[in-house]
């Protein structure tokens, strides 16, 4: 037995296509839009400085093997950490023993090329077994690159015994 068609089935059937292909479109690029709008990684300057960095790491399998490392923790890494090595002393860490992330993946967000945060934790100087978590934000210059402010928050002490 066949199936009988007249005009009007296809039709009915390129308004669908239609309408389908036009709401894809809308969504893609209200998508582009937003992406656009909120760009989620460095700016030209911001990678300018990473792409410095990795480039003067001497070791071509290191080298390689930080370049494909995560924007934010390559943010964090190049950009941030002096701020925040220079905050977190004068808050009372040593000067090498700081982590700028947790145990949990992705715990480091790049909220925008201006923007970065995450939780981490530091040894105090003080009392070597005696962690401080925080949390921080760093506010960077997207033309420059450049740190305008490192923000810490402090939570209560960790200690950890042997």
């Amino acid at each position: 037995m066949q199936a009988k068609y007249d005009a009007e089935d296809f039709m009915k059937t390129d308004d669908y296509l239609l309408a389908g292909s036009f709401l894809l479109f809308v969504a893609l690029s209200g998508t582009a839009n937003a992406a656009a709008q909120n760009k989620t990684g460095p700016s030209p300057a911001e990678q300018k400085l990473i792409s410095r960095q990795i480039a003067s790491i001497r070791d071509p399998q290191e080298r390689n093997a930080v370049a494909t490392q995560g924007t934010a923790w390559l943010m964090t890494t190049y950009l941030c950490q002096s701020a925040a090595r220079r905050e977190l002393v004068r808050l009372g860490s040593s000067s090498n023993r700081f982590f700028l992330q947790d145990d949990k993946p992705e715990s480091q967000r790049v909220i925008n090329a201006s923007l970065i945060q995450g939780p981490g934790q530091y040894q105090t100087k003080t009392n070597p077994i005696e962690w401080v978590t925080f949390t921080w934000e760093c506010h960077l210059d997207p033309n420059t690159g450049k740190v305008r402010k490192f923000d810490v928050k402090t939570k209560n002490p960790v200690r950890t015994f042997p």
